[in-house]
């Protein structure tokens, strides 16, 4: 039997054999827990080191939650110069805020009290480049950011004006209707409508915007938008009134925009108001409610077709000391008659006429006018004032839409219905 000897001398350590085998599980349970982590093993890598964790990285910088909205957007063209602009900070304020157009001009606009909002407070110009610049600031304090942008307003192929027929510094008649008239058709009357306001001296007055037909006044073959005001009833004596039409800027629609605002300040006079009954053969003058003439007069031959005086309430529009009158249809023309008082456009004046005195207070004879005799047409003449009512009363013939200013043939609850709004 062979005996083998025992190795003697110093006995490594157990552990030392032990290291790797350690050293490869935990590297295997490594890679498993990160598998396990993500879902998938694929494309893992996982790096092992055995120096210490390095220290987190410093925190990145502070950002700021303030943002801004403009409306309309930055970079809008064809913008409308009477469209509502703003610009409003989120999470902020704003801190500074210069709008100029593209000329050098500053436009202006209001702040919110909280300072989150601005809002333009004018109209723009048309074909303009706006530039807005300035800054938006956090309100816990974290940063600020530049406000930057531009709008561009609409270059208009046509504009169109618009004008009063009361001129300023007029004292009219309280039946007096305010007209504007434009110098073409407009497609959309009421974003016209919108900028127009009636105030007075006396308060609010009850009244409504109508819209007559658009109409060739000219004679030119191009017909015009025609807007008539009227109040309820008859104006408050003794009103001073003014009127507004911001049309500057307004979208009339098929590329036509409005030219300019415009603007009248009229005083409404005494109340003078004739009463013509044609079955009295007389008319009637009441100023402030009183009478204070009462003329002998002839009125139209009702009897002859064309020749009556048409009821309903006409308003004095024209005086002449002189004046052609001309009626093709009863084979007259260039006859001239003194102290002409147009009261409607179908050929009805209150006028002087010699030949009618036998008949005045007495017959009707004239071709529709209402005939006077001297001097009471002189007097009458200077008392009336355009915008004065004459009621006539009592004709088998009403006034109608052919006539210039019917607006008082409609019940007022007819005439609102001609608003556009």
């Amino acid at each position: 039997m062979t005996v083998t000897p025992r190795r003697t001398g110093p006995r490594r350590a157990r552990t030392s054999r032990l290291r790797p085998a350690l050293g490869v599980l935990l590297l295997a349970l490594t890679v498993l827990a990160s598998g396990c982590a993500t879902g998938s093993l694929r494309d893992e890598v996982v790096t092992v080191t055995s120096t210490a964790m390095a220290a987190p990285a410093s925190s990145a910088a502070p950002t700021t939650k303030v943002r801004f909205s403009a409306t309309p957007a930055f970079g809008t063209t064809d913008l409308a110069p009477d469209a509502t602009v703003s610009l409003t900070v989120f999470s902020g304020t704003i801190a500074d805020l210069t709008v100029k157009a593209d000329d050098g001009t500053t436009v202006t606009g209001a702040l919110s009290d909280d300072k989150s909002t601005w809002t333009l407070d004018q109209r723009l110009a048309y074909n303009t480049v706006y530039t807005f610049s300035g800054t938006a600031a956090a309100r816990d304090g974290s940063g600020s950011i530049p406000i930057s942008g531009t709008m561009t307003t609409v270059k208009p192929q046509n504009t169109i004006r618009a004008s009063f027929q009361i001129p300023p510094g007029t004292t009219v008649g309280v039946a007096a209707p305010i007209v504007i008239t434009f110098a073409e058709p407009i497609e959309d009357k009421a974003a016209a409508q919108r900028t127009f306001t009636v105030t007075t001296d006396k308060g609010d007055i009850d009244g409504s915007w109508g819209w007559l037909q658009d109409e060739d006044i000219q004679n030119t073959g191009t017909k015009q938008s025609i807007v008539h005001f009227r109040p309820a009833q008859y104006w408050p004596a003794y009103t001073n009134v003014h009127v507004e039409a911001k049309l500057a800027g307004v979208n009339y629609g098929n590329g036509a925009w409005g030219e300019e605002d415009i603007s009248t300040d009229f005083t409404i006079g005494r109340k003078q108001v004739v009463q013509a009954d044609v079955t009295s053969f007389h008319m009637v003058v009441l100023v402030d409610d009183k009478v204070v003439k009462n003329y002998p007069v002839s009125y139209g031959k009702e009897s002859v077709p064309g020749r009556a005086t048409v009821s309903g309430i006409h308003v004095v529009t024209e005086k002449h000391p002189t004046f052609e009158m001309c009626n093709q249809q009863f084979d007259y023309c260039g006859v001239n008659e003194k102290w002409a008082v147009r009261i409607n456009n179908n050929g009805e004046f209150i006028h002087e006429n010699p030949q009618a005195a036998p008949y005045l207070g007495k017959e009707n004879v004239s071709h529709g006018c209402i005939n006077m005799g001297s001097p009471d047409a002189e007097e009458y003449y200077n008392s009336a004032l355009y915008g004065d009512p004459v009621e006539v009363t009592n004709t088998g013939v009403a006034m109608s839409e052919k006539d210039y200013i019917y607006d008082w043939t409609y019940p007022y609850d007819k005439w609102q219905a001609l608003s556009a709004l």
